[in-house]
């Protein structure tokens, strides 16, 4: 059953949100330059995607773990693999941030 956030958790995500935009990283980064960061076991690893570089639509996604990851090479191989793009979209297994 899902649980609905907190107003505080709320806001602690609003201040993390804010200063990730401050720090600009699409700046640095490609949308295909993934960030990962392990947190015990390897399979707990998130993976981060920094969007914007483009100058199109800046944001952050976060994949979690291997299944995340998983869905991010098929968003980014889909012609490759011969998937129609609205099919790797709907099938993204991400926490995307957009400013």
């Amino acid at each position: 059953m899902r649980k609905e956030a907190t107003l505080e958790q709320w806001k602690l995500l609003y201040a993390a949100a804010t200063r990730i935009k401050a720090l600009k990283p699409w700046e640095k980064f490609w949308d295909l330059d993934l960030i990962g960061i392990r947190y015990g076991a390897e399979e707990d690893t998130v993976f981060f995607s920094i969007l914007g570089r483009g100058g199109d639509c800046y944001g952050i996604s976060v994949y979690e773990g291997y299944k995340g990851l998983n869905s991010f090479l098929m968003l980014t191989m889909q012609e490759s693999m011969n998937l129609s793009v609205e099919y790797a979209m709907h099938n993204q297994s991400a926490l995307t941030c957009y400013w």
